[in-house]
């Protein structure tokens, strides 16, 4: 049987990540990334993301004779999914809402492509190559930019009437609390992604708190990388230390009021903080834990998403084969 490839694409608000994927294997055979910088308006970004994928596919360096059966993209916001439109994303900026980014990849690329949320598309990457194989009930949560999840329900993606279903950065962990990107307050995101970690750090740095992010702060930088708060971790920072802290006991929270709720199988955390260090993700499970009914955590098992880094553009390219196979049938 010849090998069937498909490209994935992973845009969210700090980065655009596109690859090459050999379907059968989930294997990434050709990839490029770059930085999004939503700042720098629509023309940069839509030539931004059709360079990416240019570049991941010269990558590939594929046979002559491999062809790619299409796209599928997942991107940070809320989309809609029959027209390849992104609605609105918090994290991308207004100028990009009612993007239509279907018609922009297959005007460059002659190719059908496919288009899902960034979380969604990463959780079909867990479901059939990563921590969700084999489990047919289970939540994917990723914390990066933003907090996203995504909801796997007898085997299936529950989306939810109008499509939204997975919102739990939007779930209010404190009421009238800190402004969220989306405009609300008090929701999980202000207090638990990365981007409320690099506020608060900010925040206590122009206070005159000592850190060693004094030293590994890129002045070019708006975000705090995930890599430079794991070292801090890891050299004990105490100012790191506590914010990442008081962020994993916010997302135990949200984590626990979820279990409790919608009682699945099993919860995976991902995204870059996770991956880069065991603070955030063995606080938040304790925190789980401590504080959610014992009924609902005697089958729960709470896992880090195993794909790393990969699992958007995985995902995406399993999304895009599913999605013609659909529409074939």
């Amino acid at each position: 049987m010849a090998a069937r490839y498909a490209v994935g694409v992973d845009i969210g608000g700090t980065k655009m990540f596109a690859g090459v994927i050999d379907l059968e294997s989930g294997q990434v055979v050709g990839s490029q990334r770059k930085r999004t910088h939503p700042e720098r308006g629509l023309d940069f970004f839509v030539k931004r993301l059709t360079d990416v994928v240019a570049a991941a596919i010269e990558a590939a360096d594929l046979p002559k004779e491999a062809a790619l059966l299409g796209i599928g993209a997942g991107i940070a916001g809320q989309v809609d999914r029959a027209s390849g439109v992104l609605l609105m994303g918090p994290n991308l900026g207004q100028g990009l809402d009612n993007l239509p980014v279907r018609d922009l990849l297959q005007q460059r690329f002659k190719i059908p492509v496919f288009l899902g949320n960034d979380v969604e598309v990463a959780t079909y990457g867990e479901h059939h190559y990563g921590a969700g194989r084999e489990c047919d009930d289970f939540v994917c949560i990723f914390v990066g930019t933003g907090i996203g999840a995504a909801i796997i329900q007898n085997g299936v993606m529950r989306r939810g009437v109008t499509g939204t279903a997975g919102e739990i950065g939007h779930t209010i962990v404190q009421y009238e609390g800190r402004i969220c990107g989306c405009g609300g307050r008090g929701h999980l995101e202000a207090y638990a992604s990365r981007t409320a970690i690099t506020r608060v750090l900010m925040a206590e740095l122009s206070r005159g708190r000592e850190s060693k992010l004094r030293e590994l702060l890129d002045p070019k930088d708006s975000a705090i990388r995930s890599k430079v708060i794991a070292r801090c971790i890891d050299e004990g920072d105490q100012l790191v230390i506590d914010t990442v802290s008081e962020a994993a006991d916010y997302l135990g929270a949200g984590i626990s009021s979820l279990a409790t709720f919608y009682n699945p199988a099993r919860i995976i955390l991902g995204g870059g903080l996770i991956d880069a260090t065991t603070l955030l993700f063995d606080r938040a499970t304790l925190r789980t834990h401590e504080s959610t009914l014992p009924a609902a955590t005697r089958g729960l098992a709470v896992l880090r998403a195993e794909l790393g880094d990969n699992s958007g553009i995985i995902g995406a390219a399993w999304m895009a084969e599913a999605q013609l196979a659909h529409l074939l049938e």
